[in-house]
């Protein structure tokens, strides 16, 4: 079984860990070549790109004339612990022993719009660069057309038969693969609020949650989908009714 989960916004890279031994990012390469366009842009283009303010386009600006694709230890931290958005809040990472750790290294992939596919233990560096932000490169109209086919091929490649894959990211970041060319059976998940009778879906919860269901996964050793179906942290329970083969539905 293999987990996605989106990126975040918010990052640090000052913590270290003996759990990971550090690693290189598969697509280090390809993360230079769109940096190398990134550095060459004016803090005033990111503002207008990425919808920001100037203070965190500087911000941004400064991240990108830093970036080098073999960074040192202070530089750069695993990519487990370097997003701390609330997908990251809800996993938890630095609270998880290392059985745990180790399950998400073997199962846990990361989608990004810089790195395109990180591993727990590669190597990241502090940046900003949204999947679904207009950026055009080279030959590329956006980041999607660079980074579909290799995603796709890469989860493929590192997918063994019959393997699903839980999809707790964001449709901006799912996009990047091709359901038609994955050769895997991918699940995708809601989650809900019951309010007065009525179900809600509130967007800071549903990130946490996806958070949640990764380290129940972990904590578990969860390998089959009935594992996954036994999400029940922070009062979630699965909905039989409303979900279906490919959609798990959690509410609480």
């Amino acid at each position: 079984m293999k987990i996605i989960t989106s990126p975040a916004k918010l990052m640090n890279v000052d913590y270290s860990t003996d759990f990971l031994r550090s690693t290189t990012p598969k697509f280090i390469n390809e993360a230079a070549l769109i940096q190398s366009y990134l550095k060459e842009k004016t803090p005033k283009y990111l503002s207008e790109l990425m919808e920001i303010s100037s203070k965190l386009a500087d911000e941004n600006w400064e991240r990108n004339q830093k970036w080098k694709a073999k960074p040192t230890a202070k530089e750069s931290c695993p990519a487990l612990f370097a997003f701390t958005g609330e997908v990251y809040r809800g996993l938890n990472a630095t609270s998880l022993d290392k059985k745990a750790v180790d399950y998400l290294q073997k199962n846990h992939r990361i989608l990004s719009g810089l790195y395109g596919l990180l591993k727990p233990s590669d190597k990241v560096m502090l940046y900003r660069l949204e999947m679904g932000r207009n950026f055009e490169f080279d030959e590329y109209k956006n980041l999607y057309a660079f980074w579909t086919e290799k995603v796709t091929e890469q989860l493929n490649s590192e997918m063994k038969k019959n393997e699903i894959l839980l999809n707790l990211a964001s449709n901006e970041y799912v996009k990047v693969i091709d359901r038609k060319k994955l050769n895997h059976q991918m699940i995708d998940f809601d989650f809900y609020e019951l309010k007065e009778g009525k179900l809600k879906t509130i967007v800071v919860y549903t990130k946490h949650a996806r958070g949640l269901v990764a380290r129940f996964c972990a904590e578990n050793n969860a390998e089959t989908l009935n594992d996954v179906k036994a999400f029940n942290y922070e009062g979630y329970r699965i909905d039989e009714e409303k979900s279906t083969d490919n959609h798990l539905v959690f509410v609480r």
